[in-house]
């Protein structure tokens, strides 16, 4: 006879939601490196990043409104966290990842923010003494191979066609270090407040962070010049990567930690992939296949208990 547990069960089906969300959330993520490249065409890196934040915090702070009634209060040390996110998390990734955009492809790009993992489980276990075992730390390698032999199509030799890192590659290194910190404060100020409280006011606060830098760089009059597919992208970017991504990812790093959350952030270029294939018509080659499975794998073994 099988037992059922209603709060085992529902438990279970928290997780997998969890996840579900999670993976949702990359799927935006993957997509934002090509609607970033549109927004360029006629927006500058501090325009788009503080257009970006403007429409996600006004819709991360209406639900936030409508869910609790009110703006919740925080004490003077929660602001303190949550400026540090916004400005680590918002202003600077941002101001990296769309400046570096910049200066490479979209594919070395996804490759570099592929070692978020790493750098995030190496935060974990050093800071927060977050344990990591040897299949978890198998799963991160795996993980990022396949994230490799997707985007090299296979050619290894394809990471070193640039002899030396430019300024892109750095400033793009700059979100992975950016981030890393963002998903670390994360993890404690989460502690204190819910997901989408954190959420919205480092939106918000991110929000006035990139103003000021957007009006110097010609914000007004890059609005007004702009192509509706630089701004339909944009709002795009901050309507599911930023604004729901946002909740959702900072769900999961509450739920199920940081170093599980971020691996399954490696999702990202095998749905960049996929996203060639079925929109741009590109082939499914046996690298994009293979590359997948063991991003898949990785991800797996990384999340199993």
């Amino acid at each position: 006879m099988i037992l059922f547990y209603p709060y085992e069960s529902s438990l279970y089906f928290s997780m997998r939601l969890t996840y579900l969300k999670l993976i949702a959330t990359v799927f935006f993520w993957g997509t934002n490196f090509a609607a970033g490249k549109i927004a360029l065409q006629s927006l500058g890196p501090y325009s788009i990043s503080c257009l970006r934040f403007v429409l996600a915090s006004l819709l991360l702070m209406t639900f936030l409104y409508r869910t609790n009634g009110k703006f919740p209060n925080l004490t003077k040390s929660q602001w303190g966290l949550v400026l540090i996110a916004a400005f680590t998390g918002v202003f600077l990734y941002n101001v990296f990842f769309f400046s570096g955009m910049q200066y490479m492809s979209t594919v070395r790009a996804s490759l570099v923010i592929a070692f978020v993992p790493v750098s995030v489980t190496l935060g974990s276990w050093l800071f927060l003494k977050e344990q990591v075992s040897f299949v978890k730390w198998t799963g991160i390698v795996l993980s990022i191979v396949g994230a490799i032999v997707v985007l090299t199509r296979g050619d290894f030799m394809a990471l070193f066609s640039d002899n030396t890192w430019g300024l892109g590659e750095l400033l793009i290194m700059g979100c992975v270090i950016s981030w890393t910190v963002y998903t670390l404060v994360g993890k404690i100020t989460l502690r204190q407040m819910p997901a989408l409280t954190l959420s919205a006011y480092s939106a918000t606060l991110g929000a006035l962070l990139l103003l000021g830098p957007a009006l110097q760089h010609d914000l007004i009059s890059q609005i007004a010049h702009s192509s509706w597919q630089s701004l339909t992208s944009v709002s795009y970017m901050a309507t599911t990567a930023t604004a729901l991504g946002f909740i959702w990812y900072y769900e999961a790093v509450q739920q199920i930690g940081a170093t599980k959350a971020a691996v399954v952030g490696n999702l990202t270029p095998v749905f960049a992939a996929l996203i060639a294939v079925s929109l741009l018509g590109e082939k499914l080659t046996w690298s994009t296949i293979l590359g997948g499975g063991l991003v898949m794998l990785g991800v797996w073994l990384t999340a199993k208990k």
